[in-house]
């Protein structure tokens, strides 16, 4: 019987992803992430300040769609979080490649786990299924999204997705803190990680 060979060299070439830890550190991630939040909620606000300004005459900037009449309520939170995932998935589809404007200043980018850049599919996974649903706390979109569920419902809703959704994205930001690849929840679901672009 012929004796097994082992090809050391492919071996060797052979890269491990999961288990090398990221470059990237936490104040970085968190400094783009608060700048791109802000930018992104700013933007998601203006279809609800318009649709908000046609009913009361009113420029108050606000997040709060229940105060509208059905459906508009329900269209400026549709609007709001059209506006806010566009930002986190058309600037790093078709403008930075990985990136969005503050991830391109902090020299961060997002890549698949097998370091090619994200396609749409990935994006739509992270930032909707990752960002807006299961951790479903930070992102405005999320905040647009369970007034939406409140208003079909009939019912307030938030303090369920205060304690649900805070846990999950305090259990998500100590896990990347803890984690040598820095990977919140939503980084998982979409087999996705972060690399640094540049010199610092």
């Amino acid at each position: 019987m012929k004796k097994p060979t082992i090809n050391y060299a492919a071996l060797n070439n052979t890269r491990i992803i999961e288990s090398n830890p990221t470059t990237v550190n936490n104040f970085k991630r968190l400094f783009a992430y608060v700048i791109d939040w802000y930018a992104a909620s700013m933007l998601a606000g203006i279809p609800v300040v318009f649709i908000y300004s046609i009913f009361f005459q009113d420029l108050e900037i606000t997040q709060n769609i229940t105060l509208l009449p059905m459906p508009y309520s329900i269209l400026a939170g549709i609007l709001a979080i059209t506006v806010y995932l566009a930002y986190f998935i058309i600037v790093p589809l078709k403008i930075y490649p990985g990136q969005t404007f503050a991830k391109k200043i902090m020299n961060i980018k997002v890549v698949k786990n097998d370091d090619n850049d994200v396609d749409l599919k990935t994006l739509l996974k992270r930032e909707v299924i990752g960002v807006m649903i299961v951790e479903g706390y930070i992102a405005a979109s999320s905040s647009y999204f369970h007034q939406i569920i409140n208003i079909l419902v009939g019912k307030d809703l938030n303090h369920i997705y205060v304690y649900l959704f805070g846990i999950i994205t305090a259990v998500s930001m100590l896990w990347a803190c803890a984690s040598p690849q820095r990977k919140m929840f939503h980084d998982y679901i979409a087999k996705t990680k972060l690399v640094i672009t540049g010199e610092d």
